[in-house]
């Protein structure tokens, strides 16, 4: 447990924040196809360290066949892309709640490229055991409805395979910031990508090995966002962020201004400030950039601000069902939050803030970090499981001291 408690005063500091593991892993896969591979680990979120260790075992052939991707969903379906078109034979699992996220569109998009890939529990769900060999390539049909992540690993091993691929998208596309992100990062290191969605199309080649992306991690900082509109007079300076950024998440600038914070770069430094004027109620499709949701909607809860919130259909497939997190989380906090029908959440307006109330992050960094800064409105929030936030941002709590927040405990 930790016992949060807000600053004295309104913060003025200066912050640097972790590296986009969204970047950083797929610059990873693409540098090891390329003829890298680490000669050690490097620091990092706890999912970076994960994909590290999974390209260090499989480049040195350690610990036989067998790829534990923990919790990390983008891990496990990068690597299964890349398992699948690695000769020799393979069994991808993860955590429990790894083997409750469905991966059936990959693997069955994976199957009509040449894979060999068995389920050996539940079908439709991890473990994978691979027996894996160059893939043909070709034309797929794949569901983009459940993740883009089964797209982004699919185009990250296009390059190697016989024939290239074509894909093309079926249902609605959830993330599509995130396939474009993909795509951008590909052609930088030479690749060649054609999108014309529903339809991409990544031709045989080879990528350019590059360094690893020093970009800071724009989902991160939307939870200093939220900090600054819930504490009048706060100023941030967050370091390592890019205002072209290929990451989809900067838009979390444009959704915050609308909650009270003014966002602008000053050379490589973005400076967030509180402008005191939310809107009294935000309607927001979260379909290109569903990570920010919780930073965003307990924020609105804080304010005061009633929300209606769409776009949510893969939120109950992350680390834990956010939609529903953020739900308990506010009940237990005098705030009220309701989900009329799967992948919508609504903030409702009038609220009885409980000072000390404990809330369950279920697991998820992102509901840790996100509950942490309602300490502002309640006085105080008792987390049950801080260490999640090493997910992505082992040095959150670090931060969060130096912006003046009490913590004991954890």
């Amino acid at each position: 447990m930790m016992h949060i408690r807000p600053p004295q005063s309104p913060p003025d500091v200066s912050l640097r924040l972790p590296l986009s593991k969204s970047i950083a892993n797929r610059l990873l896969l693409m540098n090891y196809l390329a003829g890298e591979v680490p000669e050690q680990l490097q620091p990092g979120s706890d999912d970076y360290l994960l994909m590290q260790k999974m390209i260090f075992q499989l480049g040195h052939k350690k610990d036989d066949s067998v790829f534990d991707a923990g919790d990390a969903g983008t891990v496990f379906r990068f690597m299964a892309a890349l398992l699948a078109n690695t000769d020799g034979k393979h069994l991808l699992t993860g955590s429990q709640r790894m083997q409750q996220r469905p991966c059936a569109p990959l693997v069955d998009a994976l199957r009509v490229l040449g894979a060999e890939i068995k389920y050996t529990g539940r079908q439709g769900f991890p473990p994978l055991m691979i027996e894996g060999k160059r893939l043909s390539g070709g034309q797929v049909d794949v569901d983009a409805s459940v993740s883009s992540q089964f797209v982004s690993a699919l185009m990250l091993v296009a390059p190697e395979m016989e024939n290239g691929i074509e894909i093309h998208l079926k249902g609605g596309v959830v993330s599509p910031s995130y396939i474009e992100l993909t795509a951008g990062l590909m052609v930088r290191r030479g690749a060649r990508v054609l999108m014309n969605l529903p339809v991409i199309k990544v031709n045989k080649g080879s990528y350019r090995v590059s360094e690893t992306s020093e970009e800071g991690d724009w989902s991160a900082a939307a939870f200093w966002m939220q900090m600054v509109a819930l504490m009048p007079d706060s100023s941030i300076h967050i370091g390592g962020l890019k205002p072209e950024s290929l990451q989809g998440d900067r838009v979390a600038v444009d959704i915050f201004r609308k909650l009270g914070v003014d966002s602008h770069f000053d050379n490589d430094v973005l400076i967030l400030t509180h402008s005191g004027n939310p809107v009294p109620f935000l309607e927001y499709d979260f379909n290109s950039c569903p990570d920010l949701l919780p930073a965003v909607a307990v924020a609105c809860a804080g304010l005061g601000t009633g929300a209606r919130f769409t776009g949510l259909s893969t939120l109950h497939i992350k680390e834990s069902d956010r939609i529903q997190a953020v739900i308990s989380g506010l009940l237990k906090l005098g705030y009220r939050a309701v989900s009329p029908f799967a992948g919508r959440l609504e903030i409702l307006r009038g609220q009885n803030p409980v000072k000390g109330g404990v809330v369950s992050a279920f697991g998820d960094h992102r509901i840790a970090m996100a509950f942490a800064m309602l300490a502002l409105k309640t006085g105080s929030v008792i987390l049950d499981a801080p260490s999640v936030v090493a997910k992505s941002y082992p040095g959150f709590w670090d931060d969060l001291r130096k912006a003046g927040f009490i913590l004991t405990g954890g």
